[in-house]
């Protein structure tokens, strides 16, 4: 069966983003963020996952709900609280997708941005070609 997707953009590899290697790591603009960032690309991830001051910056609250089950992660547990948040995927190519990701916002999360299966990728058609590193999209 052919695929067709609607748009695409280059993704990073291997790359650092402070102490944390995202070996895939794709631009997305997140709510109301005025510029994009880098996401690591994780389709083993439950949820995205965003640290308080990424939720901040998107303008949404980041403080722990009590009723949220915490999150079991590599770093151990971490407690927050459950936001559905727009993600936009610019593309260098085509038209880009905006969709409404289903994020863990945490303020106990040390690690970088994800961009997780449950809410987010499994919404979406997408394709990773490593020849020429593009991250191509469409919605189902």
């Amino acid at each position: 069966m052919l695929r067709t997707f609607t748009g695409q953009a280059s993704y990073d590899s291997d790359v650092y983003l402070g102490p944390h290697r995202l070996l895939v790591a794709v631009r997305v603009t997140i709510g109301d963020m005025a510029t994009s960032a880098l996401l690591l690309l994780d389709t083993g991830s439950e949820w995205c996952v965003l640290s308080e001051a990424n939720a901040a910056q998107a303008g949404y609250p980041g403080e722990a709900d009590p009723e949220t089950p915490p999150l079991h992660s590599r770093f151990g547990l971490i407690y927050g609280r459950i936001e559905r948040i727009p993600f936009r995927f610019v593309a260098d190519v085509g038209e880009e997708l905006v969709l409404d990701a289903t994020c863990f916002v945490s303020a106990d999360w040390p690690g970088p941005p994800v961009l997780g299966w449950k809410g987010c990728l499994e919404r979406m058609r997408f394709a990773l070609d490593p020849a020429d590193e593009m991250f191509s999209f469409a919605t189902l």
